[in-house]
């Protein structure tokens, strides 16, 4: 079976600190895979590497097995969606605008409206909120957002930090 992604060796410095030295992780398709350890161990960091957040110092990303310099608008058309930690959402706009960006790469509207419907009945707590701004939610209410705006993407892979 082909791996989907996979990181080998992967180093990487903020200015003089050492984040993460030599890192491998692999993610085969259909799997899950947790990133465990105390605080400072470089989990975040791990995620910001795979979607071009953080300045890779050496090693390599691999996507189906072929090599890939992370960048991450590109890394988001290829099938990655990433929900960073702390409830991160667009509190000026709407429940339904923060949707509709985490689709921001799909043309065909009526791939957005299935989308759309698919991850409101995962949410529907959302769906009777469409048209409040995201800020008025609760923590609870702007995590479940950031996931199902991760999800409009249809994600091959879904990174979620501390969800």
């Amino acid at each position: 079976m082909e791996q989907l992604l996979c990181l080998k060796n992967i180093s990487v410095h903020y200015g003089g600190v050492k984040a993460l030295d030599g890192a491998s992780v692999s993610l085969d398709e259909g799997e899950i895979v947790a990133l465990m350890g105390p605080n400072g161990a470089g989990k975040s960091t791990v995620l910001k590497t795979i979607f071009g957040l953080a300045p890779i110092s050496s090693g390599q990303v691999f996507w189906h097995e072929r090599r890939m310099t992370p960048v991450s608008y590109e890394v988001v058309s290829l099938g990655i969606s990433f929900v960073p930690q702390g409830r991160r959402v667009f509190r000026n706009l709407t429940i339904l605008e923060n949707l509709e960006i985490g689709a921001w790469n799909v043309a065909d509207k009526k791939e957005v409206r299935r989308r759309m419907d698919e991850v409101l009945a995962l949410f529907p707590m959302l769906k009777s909120r469409l048209k409040e701004k995201s800020g008025v939610l609760s923590g609870g209410g702007q995590q479940m957002l950031a996931i199902a705006r991760g999800l409009m993407n249809d994600p091959k892979v879904l990174l979620l930090d501390e969800p």
